[in-house]
């Protein structure tokens, strides 16, 4: 997601980070360029265009190395 003031400046910190009673991601950011405090917001539906496709091969080798990992301490993992 790309943050940009309406001077076009992007922010140079960001104040909080939240959710709105109806699930919408609130974004409160500061612009220094031009001293403006802004809030954007997106739904649940316009983050999803944010969120990249799932990599089911690293996702293997991650549940793989977790498993390893587990049976090295002696913890038996269930597949």
């Amino acid at each position: 997601m790309q943050l940009a003031c309406y001077c076009g400046q992007a922010p140079e910190r960001i104040l909080e980070v939240g959710f709105t009673s109806e699930g919408s991601l609130v974004v409160h950011y500061w612009c220094s360029a031009c001293s403006r405090v802004l809030f954007t917001s997106l739904t649940q539906e316009e983050c999803t265009h944010f969120v990249p496709p799932v990599d089911a091969e690293a996702a293997k080798r991650s549940s793989d190395a977790d498993t390893e990992f587990l049976q090295s301490l002696g913890i038996a993992a269930g597949e």
